[in-house]
């Protein structure tokens, strides 16, 4: 019986006592007083209640097939992670580089122009003409400046490296000196480098000199000055023809330009062709060896600022291979993507550090399409990459060992009110939470959990080891379905529930990986739909032990009567109890009138065992039933005192079978049959 309906009752009970004692008679008819004391007895209420009556199925309460009592409760997605709640994977690529085109080639080129012996002849004493004759020594002879043709590959260019050779043949009968020459471009003019000296030559011979162009601006406009430092002459006769010619020559290899106006050849540029590794970044601590994309593209951006044309070429060895080559002409500014769709990618095969790295094979060819452009070393080819929101298939690596805590958290229970209220021990033997979950997540995560309870002085801690998540470790396993229950065998849960606390303070953490990387390759798994879906599940078995579990409330006095003449009515009131319980709970009960003014207890009633509890078998079930008898008696005493209290205080002590010794377990089938009969006894003068 709840205190609600233990007052109920009591104040239905004032109402019959003051409907039969409120009656006022007439005194004047009475030539006398007359002491009359019937005594009344009524059946107040009788009946069989089984705990099925009281509480029905349903989601909460659960009757098993042997009708034990359980108290369940479900909640679903009370955990409902997904792939961008952990890891933001949408933008691992950001490659960027510019690659500066340094001195390119320059194609050869060279010219020769003529000097007859009919040009300078007149410098020589006696001119020599043509026939047999006796050549004549000579000295220094300046022969006429005179420009080179042909050269029409650039306009004016400054070279980084090469040669120009300068070659003199000697078509003339007779031995030649040495012959000192000099390059000029004709604009200015500006000599190219210094002035050479050629060997002496022999008739019909050739000799040479060398300029290094390294730093030197050409022209294609080049005249040579040529010193002829003499000639001994021939000495006999000798065929002379004044048409032949001494023949100055030059030829510029190995060129290589640093700027100009020039014509570009067509050439691959090899110290800008090789492997440039393009990493990833997936976040602080994650090592990814492979990946799948299911859609996705890579995105670049070309840039080239100089005026080349040429093209820019690069390979990922992914699977398939993703090759793509870049038209450049002239200064370029593009950007366009390659598809990753369906696309294996490999981490792991750059030797210097096998994760988050991808090698890329790039080369970059140049031309200027057969006309003159300007060009300068510094001109550059600027190269972005990127692989924006791919949707993933899944990706293995190590995902390092990161931690997330549950900062710490506390929880009022609400029940200080009702805590205040009682004493004594209760112990809820077999409570379980169930973490029910799906997870597709490969990666092992230890969770620490911590809880305390706390009830004024008492505290528990839940003691919970930490426990790692069941986890798919395999590409063909990628969900795992498990669940995690905290109970009495790896936690103090009954206990903390028990105790009841008002406070509860939660904190904990998870980690990743916590025993660090995995031996061998790496086992971490993530997949493009992984996500952690956990629903809970509280079961509270009703087996418990309850021991001296007393509740007590004050409530103001709703006993008084209006006026206390109406007392002397009441000799006595009784309530009889008779019970045949078959529940394994037995309870007392007092009833106080309370001074709240003076802090003192007037009166007090007192209805030891109320109901007397049924015995249970080893297992705690109810073997049969008990029997008990309790009047509870409502003195004259008592409703004397009733209007000099302002305060009512109610006491229940319950008590398991066995006072806590051992579990009970409660059964829908339990039932008690009961029979409450109220006694009055009035004493009426007349």
């Amino acid at each position: 019986m709840t205190r609600k309906h233990f007052v109920f009752l009591i104040f239905m009970l004032v109402l019959i006592i003051s409907g039969c004692i409120k009656e006022t008679y007439n005194m004047n008819k009475l030539s006398g007083k007359i002491n009359y004391s019937p005594t009344l007895s009524v059946v107040a209420a009788n009946g069989t209640i089984s705990l099925s009556d009281l509480v029905k199925q349903n989601d909460t309460v659960k009757f098993d097939s042997l009708k034990f009592v359980k108290v369940v409760f479900k909640k679903d997605s009370v955990i409902n992670f997904k792939l961008k709640d952990y890891f933001d994977l949408s933008n691992m690529v950001a490659f960027s580089k510019g690659y500066k085109l340094g001195n390119l080639k320059l194609d050869d080129f060279q010219s020769t122009i003529s000097f007859p012996l009919s040009s300078f002849s007149s410098s020589i004493t006696p001119s020599p003409v043509n026939g047999t004759f006796i050549f004549p020594p000579f000295g220094t002879i300046n022969l006429p400046n005179t420009s080179f043709n042909g050269i029409n590959n650039f306009q004016n260019a400054v070279f980084f490296s090469g040669t120009i050779t300068i070659s003199v043949k000697n078509n003339l009968p007779v031995q030649l000196n040495s012959i000192k020459i000099s390059l000029f471009n004709s604009v200015g003019p500006t000599p190219i480098g210094g002035q050479v000296t050629v060997n002496p030559i022999t008739s019909g011979g050739t000799q040479t000199a060398t300029i290094d162009l390294a730093g030197k601006t050409v022209t294609n406009s080049v005249f040579a000055t040529v010193i002829l430092t003499g000639s001994p002459g021939s000495g006999t006769p000798v065929l002379i023809n004044l048409a032949k010619t001494i023949d100055v020559g030059i030829s510029a290899t190995n060129l290589q330009v640093q700027s100009g106006r020039v014509i570009l050849p067509s050439q691959p540029i090899s110290y800008l062709s090789g492997i440039d590794i393009v990493s990833f970044n997936p976040g602080n601590s994650i090592e990814i060896e492979r990946l799948r994309v299911t859609t996705g593209s890579i995105g670049y951006t070309l840039v080239s600022n100089g005026g080349v044309s040429g093209s820019f070429a690069f390979s990922i060895p992914t699977t398939p291979v993703i090759a793509k080559t870049i038209t450049m002409n002239g200064p370029t500014n593009l950007t366009s993507s390659v598809s990753l769709n369906n696309t294996d990618v490999d981490l792991s095969t750059d030797v210097n550090q096998n994760f988050n790295r991808i090698p890329v094979t790039y080369s970059i060819n140049v031309n200027s399409n057969g006309t003159l452009i300007n060009f300068n070393s510094t001109d550059s080819v600027h190269i972005n990459i990127n692989m924006l929101n791919p949707n993933l298939d899944y990706v293995k690596g190590y995902f390092g060992q990161i931690s997330e805590q549950i900062n710490q958290d506390d929880l009022k229970t609400g029940l200080d009110d009702f805590l205040n209220h009682m004493s004594g021990q209760i112990h809820i033997s077999n409570p379980s939470i169930t973490l029910n979950y799906s997870n597709s997540f490969g990666i092992p995560i230890q969770v620490t959990l911590n809880a305390s309870g706390k009830r004024k002085t008492q505290s528990v801690s839940l003691g919970l080891n930490p426990f790692t998540i069941a986890y798919p470790t395999t590409l063909t396993t990628r969900d795992v379905t498990s669940s995690f229950k905290i109970d009495k065998t790896n936690s103090s849960l009954p206990d903390l529930i028990s105790l009841p606390p008002s406070d509860i303070t939660f904190s904990g953490s998870g980690k990743m990986n916590p025993s660090g990387r995995p031996t061998g390759v790496n086992t971490n798994y993530i997949f493009g739909n992984s996500r952690f879906l956990g629903s809970v599940e509280v079961n509270v078995p009703l087996q418990l032990w309850m021991k001296n579990l007393q509740f007590s409330d004050t409530l103001d006095n709703f006993l008084k009567l209006k006026t206390t003449d109406n007392t002397s009515f009441m000799d006595s009131l009784q309530i009889k109890i008779v019970a045949n319980n078959g529940f394994p709970l037995g309870a007392s009960l007092q009833v106080m009138l309370y001074d709240s003014v003076k802090k003192v207890v007037i009166r007090t009633i007192n209805a030891t065992d109320l109901i007397m509890p049924a015995p249970v078998d080893i297992n705690g079930k109810v073997t049969g039933k008990t029997a008990s008898s309790v009047t509870i008696d409502f003195s004259k005493d008592f409703f004397t005192a009733v209007n000099t209290a302002n305060k009512v205080i109610f006491m229940f002590t319950l008590n398991t079978t066995g006072n806590g010794a051992n579990d009970i377990k409660v059964y829908s089938d339990y039932s008690i049959s009961f029979t409450a009969s109220l006694l009055v006894k009035a004493n009426i003068n007349q």
